[in-house]
């Protein structure tokens, strides 16, 4: 019996509780349900990525004795299957030898858990759509009901008509919001999720129950498939139905990746400005608030991946 069992039951009981909170119908219940994947996200990164695996069973098989299989099952995909995946990657470790003989142990790179993270994100995705082929409409006629988009579209419409701007046609608007839809989605999952493991990682750090160190994102570098998904996403997204619905997710969440990498570019940059905390600053304040050079950052992770832009700018400027 592994030693850690007890902890890693207690934590999947722990984060179905935190899960079981949307029960309660208060508006104060959202926050511990976006940090039910915490508690696993604890076990794994401190004990090991089985000790996830037995408390994401263990909270799956209490959602599912308390609302039923289909409960357990969307919380498993949703909330346990990333912490069980990345804290098994992570704590992937090597022993290495330098030249000098001297030996070290080497852990499974920044780049590549994002690279897992993303893929479960797809697979999680594309099985969603497949599920949803059983159903009248597939998955655009389950987006519609999930978000309610007729009540969002007829909120929208009216906020225009009070605040006196040029409203837009409100079937256009619904088709924008279910194109929408299941990209955000899948974008506030994958966030989630990372928000969620650096913030298990930061406390098993401070406590000094880490497995391994925290890994270097600044200097991560992702793995050349990664642009295949992105690519393939975005083509696909230009078709019509749920065929474009699915690309437009795999896009997004293939970009997330080379998201974060143009964010460690502009933090390597950013060493060399006179006045760099108050420039950070200013750059995530104009990030969040305009929300469109996001696509900027996206490009620059991607212009990095080819051209070492850290590397470049760190030679030319020590």
């Amino acid at each position: 019996m592994p030693p850690y069992l007890f902890i890693s039951i207690a934590a999947g009981l722990l984060s179905a509780v935190l899960y079981g909170a949307a029960a309660s119908g208060s508006m104060l219940s959202i926050i511990p349900i976006y940090l039910s994947p915490l508690p696993l996200f604890l076990a794994g990164l401190g004990y090991g990525g089985t000790a996830a695996l037995i408390g994401g069973i263990s909270a799956t098989g209490a959602i599912a004795l308390a609302g039923g299989p289909l409960l357990g099952v969307a919380y498993f995909l949703v909330n346990a299957a990333a912490p069980i995946i990345v804290t098994r990657a992570a704590n992937w470790s090597r022993q290495v030898t330098a030249e000098n003989g001297s030996s070290a142990i080497e852990y499974y790179p920044a780049g590549m858990l994002f690279a897992w993270l993303s893929g479960l994100g797809i697979v999680i995705m594309v099985l969603l759509a497949l599920f949803m082929q059983r159903y009248e409409g597939g998955l655009s006629g389950w987006i519609p009901q999930i978000i309610q988009v007729e009540a969002l579209s007829q909120t929208i419409m009216q906020a225009q008509l009070q605040t006196g701007s040029v409203p837009i046609d409100e079937e256009a608007l619904r088709s924008r919001l279910v194109q929408f839809a299941l990209p955000g989605l899948g974008l506030f999952w994958m966030l989630i999720s990372i928000g969620n493991g650096a913030l298990a990682q930061h406390l098993l750090v401070r406590l000094g129950r880490n497995a391994r160190p925290t890994p270097d994102f600044v200097n991560m570098d992702l793995p050349q498939f990664m642009l295949w998904p992105l690519l393939g996403g975005a083509v696909l997204a230009f078709f019509p139905g749920d065929l474009g619905l699915i690309g437009a997710v795999v896009a997004t969440l293939a970009a997330m990746p080379y998201f974060f990498l143009g964010l460690a570019t502009v933090h390597v940059i950013s060493h060399h400005l006179p006045g760099r905390a108050f420039a950070l600053t200013g750059f995530y304040v104009l990030l969040l608030a305009l929300g469109w050079p996001v696509l900027l950052i996206v490009g620059l992770g991607i212009v990095e991946h080819f051209a070492n832009l850290r590397r470049t700018y760190a030679i030319a400027k020590p």
